[in-house]
């Protein structure tokens, strides 16, 4: 259990690491992957429902440190998105790609609309716009990445 625990702190941190230090290399008018949401899909496939909110709790709030303002948003969203994705993958015994990749994009999809919808609360434009600009292409760029990482780590995407 406490090697299992060790693990997940030196793999989320490494993830927090990337997450802040060269994803915003990758965005694009905006847009841009959170490895984190991968992650977290990985431990809601190997270990559950729990495990995915606490770990989407605990990465999320990491990830709050960086923020300047709305505390808790990233915990919030990655708490939810941990609790669908493990939800998703409850029943499944075999996890091939598009399985992997179609709970990725529903918990990036939930996690997207849940940051973005608070994040941008007060802008002035409509939910279709927030939704067509902002939860999509999120998710579609999380998903990408979700595909690479599977590719290149699949035995890590098997249920323990």
């Amino acid at each position: 259990m406490a090697k299992r625990i060790f693990k997940y702190l030196l793999t989320f941190s490494i993830f927090l690491l990337v997450q802040v230090g060269v994803v915003p290399l990758l965005t694009i008018y905006e847009l841009a992957p959170d490895l984190l949401v991968v992650g977290l899909v990985l431990s809601a496939i190997r270990h559950g429902a729990t495990a995915a909110i606490v770990t989407g709790f605990l990465a999320g709030l990491a990830q709050d440190a960086f923020a300047t303002h709305l505390y808790g948003l990233q915990a919030l969203a990655k708490a939810v998105a941990g609790f669908v994705a493990a939800y998703l993958a409850r029943d499944k015994l075999k996890f091939g790609l598009q399985v992997t990749l179609g709970i990725t994009l529903v918990a990036a999809l939930v996690h997207n609309l849940i940051r973005d919808g608070i994040y941008y609360f007060d802008a002035d434009f409509s939910v279709l716009h927030l939704i067509v600009r902002y939860v999509i292409p999120n998710s579609l760029y999380t998903l990408v990445l979700a595909a690479i990482a599977h590719l290149l780590f699949a035995k890590s995407f098997e249920r323990k």
